[in-house]
């Protein structure tokens, strides 16, 4: 009776996501040990974050699931969306209507080339 009281005090007691970084492919490490952890992302958009992304992990009725990563600072302006590769491909939708691909602009539409 006191041991399962524990168990579930402890469970109620976790916190509702736990920051962990990256180890490895569905691995991460936070207050916790995560294991085989599947991605969860917008549809159609898949990922994997290199180790030691700070990775937002969340309990679901299912298990565990990684619900995406820390950008930190992009310089980007609300309402604007920026894709990056840890190998430096790049995608920023402006709220000006560019887009910059790699660093090429191209005008909105309606725009001067």
């Amino acid at each position: 009776m006191w041991l399962s009281q524990q168990i579930i005090a402890a469970q109620k007691s976790r916190p509702a996501a736990d920051r962990a970084h990256v180890t490895g492919t569905g691995t991460a490490q936070g207050v916790n040990n995560y294991q085989s952890l599947p991605f969860a992302g917008p549809w159609g958009i898949a990922y994997l974050p290199p180790n030691a992304a700070q990775a937002v992990i969340v309990s679901t009725s299912a298990g565990d699931a990684c619900i995406g990563t820390l950008a930190g600072s992009k310089n980007i302006q609300p309402g604007e969306l920026y894709l990056f590769s840890a190998g430096g491909a790049e995608i920023y939708l402006m709220n000006t209507g560019e887009i910059r691909i790699n660093g090429k602009i191209i005008p909105a539409a309606g725009g001067s080339d």
